[in-house]
């Protein structure tokens, strides 16, 4: 492994909030976005990594019961969305090494998380994986493209063709390394998304999650890159307030 310190950045709510901005109801949906994030709190274990949970102030306490004291906590700051997930990559980029960043809503992927830190190690500028739905799960950028993670929107889905068009004409090397799937709702769960869910107890409470949460009507919510002519954004949770 590489020496260089590594930080897998969770960008979420909490899971409660998490479950209810995506529709679900109910303890079994709460659990099912907790498992989300342990799945990443192994996942970096795995690969040697710190974790790092940026959220709303107010969900610290919250995250503490979810994740206990394993992680590291950085409140989220910022007029808007766009400004608070750069701020999060620039004091992240300031405790050194290396990071890549995921959203709340993203099915846990060791190996893929395991290929992002490889690709940097071994020069890479930047590392996407894309959502099957044409987003970003997880992305790793140099501190001079920072500024990318400004300009967001909800529920665009020409995020991935945009963010790596950005990047390449900005003559950066881009490592895509997988496709990693998201919760974007019941919806997302029944279309397959279960399937590919490699955790056998994920794949149980996501289940329970099916059974019993009533949905609420409304599309994902996730980190979005614009297609202006300004700075881009990325697949996430929506802005805390």
């Amino acid at each position: 492994m590489n020496g260089m310190r590594r930080h897998l950045v969770l960008f979420a709510r909490e899971p409660g909030r998490e479950a209810r901005e995506k529709g679900f109801r109910g303890s079994d949906a709460a659990q099912l976005f907790a498992s989300l994030a342990e799945g990443w709190r192994d996942a970096a274990r795995r690969t040697g990594a710190r974790l790092v949970v940026v959220g709303p102030p107010e969900d610290r306490l919250a995250w503490g019961r979810w994740l206990g004291r394993d992680f590291l906590w950085i409140s989220q700051a910022g007029a808007d969305f766009g400004r608070r997930l750069e701020n999060a990559a620039r004091t992240t980029a300031g405790l050194g090494g290396r990071a890549v960043l995921v959203g709340g809503d993203v099915v846990p992927s060791p190996r893929v998380l395991a290929a992002a830190f490889s690709a940097l190690d071994c020069g890479a500028d930047a590392v996407l994986a894309p959502a099957p739905d044409g987003g970003v799960s997880l992305v790793a950028l140099p501190a001079a493209d920072f500024d990318l993670l400004r300009s967001i929107a909800c529920r665009r889905r020409d995020v991935f063709a945009t963010l790596h068009g950005r990047l390449l004409s900005r003559l950066r090397s881009v490592e895509l390394v997988g496709l990693i799937p998201d919760v974007d709702g019941r919806g997302s769960l029944r279309r397959g998304l279960l399937s590919r869910m490699s955790l056998p107890s994920l794949r149980r409470v996501a289940r329970s999650a099916l059974v019993r949460i009533w949905p609420r009507d409304g599309g994902s919510v996730s980190f979005v890159l614009q297609a202006s002519a300004g700075p881009s954004g990325l697949r996430a949770p929506p802005a805390s307030a």
